[in-house]
């Protein structure tokens, strides 16, 4: 039997953002540590939302259900322009004297050797685990308005959209997925086995990422800089600590993303969003 859609109808929001070379370095609250993590998961975004397109890409012929279908073209439409204001935002890294087309390039060139050695179900049930992180730190976001209540507006912003549409289209390559792999037994140990992996090479690359950037400030040696992240990860707000009990949840054989239903958080956050342009337009982009 085919999938049928569990997902949501989606909405994709063409937001601009508008970096600006003269922008503070430190747009967290001042605070290059936590400034510095937020970037480093920016790096990852254009390469890997390339890779999630392709994959769903990749096994959309299989899908029978029209409603999953529109949602996939939703989903594809939401990625590419997520990929589109991540170039822009690292792009301001650059100018900023960040390493983040090095490291831009580095992952590319991974997730390109990856892609030559797995098949396609393989790299669809990968990009369902790394939808599965996006999601879980989409929803912390959405569910705390603290976590970026000292950023600067624009990144603010734009990680406040970004963290809606993720957890919007959260379920679409999962069942995408189901279609994919109808056999249960197979699908569900080929989803483990991929999130084992993927838990273990997403989080190298984000340590990676920031240690880098640490280093391009000049903190990369300083027991306190890598004490106040693991702090900030582990104690409090948390964000790693927050969300490993929903990342066990995806070892469920029954799981689907949306048994977190978060839709209510998603439509506070949607009309803060909407009032963007309603107050400053100018800077909440255009939805050309």
């Amino acid at each position: 039997m085919n999938a049928i859609s569990r997902s949501i109808d989606l909405e994709p929001r063409n937001e601009h953002f508008h970096f600006e070379t003269n922008e503070r370095k430190y747009w967290f609250d001042g605070d290059p540590v936590k400034t510095v993590f937020w970037n480093a998961l920016s790096i990852m975004f254009p390469e890997g939302e390339k890779f999630f397109m392709e994959s769903v890409k990749n096994k959309r012929k299989l899908v029978e259900d029209p409603v999953l279908q529109k949602q996939i073209d939703g989903f594809l439409t939401q990625e590419a322009m997520h990929t589109r204001e991540h170039v822009m935002y690292n792009k301001q890294l650059d100018a900023q004297g960040f390493s983040a087309t090095d490291l831009h390039l580095e992952l590319k060139a991974f997730l390109g050797a990856l892609k030559k050695r797995i098949g396609k179900n393989r790299m669809l049930a990968v990009t369902c685990a790394l939808e599965h992180f996006t999601a879980m730190m989409a929803d912390r976001v959405l569910r705390d308005e603290t976590i970026f209540g000292a950023a600067d507006e624009q990144y603010r912003r734009v990680w406040t959209w970004h963290a809606l549409e993720e957890a919007e289209h959260k379920g679409v390559a999962y069942d995408t997925f189901l279609a994919a792999v109808p056999n249960r037994q197979r699908r569900y140990l080929m989803r483990c086995a991929a999130m084992v992996g993927t838990s273990i090479i997403f989080n190298y690359f984000i340590l990676k990422h920031t240690g880098r950037m640490m280093k391009d400030v000049g903190i990369s040696r300083s027991p306190k800089a890598w004490g106040n992240l693991a702090k900030y990860l582990l104690g409090k707000p948390g964000l790693y600590r927050q969300i490993f009990f929903p990342w066990l949840d995806y070892f469920k054989p029954g799981f689907h993303p949306w048994d977190h239903d978060n839709r209510q958080e998603m439509a506070k956050v949607e009309r803060t969003v909407a009032s963007w342009h309603a107050k400053e337009p100018a800077l909440a982009g255009s939805a050309a």
